[in-house]
């Protein structure tokens, strides 16, 4: 099964990879590419003022929906965790007490009174 994942993911990996491609090829203009300005980007030193082609606009926004997806999914696995390690000691906690509770003695105090006196009258 995990083989089979594996193949899927590179399948699709060279599908995007192509598709970028061809996107790259279909948006030029007198055999340039169409460049996108990205707001917050264009004042960044070093920085082309034209902006940034098609295919590395696609590329940014998919790697930081990947990395939001990595610090969400980390978050929810640390509490996650801090549940898990919660609830282990609570069952801790409870079997200790069950397990006293098995081993307290039975009090040999208890009367056993027997409410059946109908034969006495006879």
């Amino acid at each position: 099964m995990k083989l089979f994942k594996y193949i899927l993911f590179i399948v699709v990996l060279v599908f995007s990879i192509i598709f970028i491609i061809q996107l790259n090829e279909l948006n030029t203009i007198d055999q340039l590419p169409v460049r996108i300005q990205i707001p917050y980007l264009i004042g960044i030193d070093g920085m082309n003022p034209e902006g940034i082609k098609v295919w590395e606009a696609i590329i940014l926004t998919l790697s930081i929906g990947v990395f939001v997806g990595f610090i969400i999914a980390l978050f929810q696995m640390i509490s996650q965790k801090s549940e898990i390690i919660t609830l282990k000691s609570n069952t801790r906690r409870l079997k200790s007490e069950l397990d006293d509770l098995r081993n307290n003695a039975i009090d040999d105090d208890i009367q056993i009174e027997d409410d059946n006196q109908l034969g006495t009258d006879l």
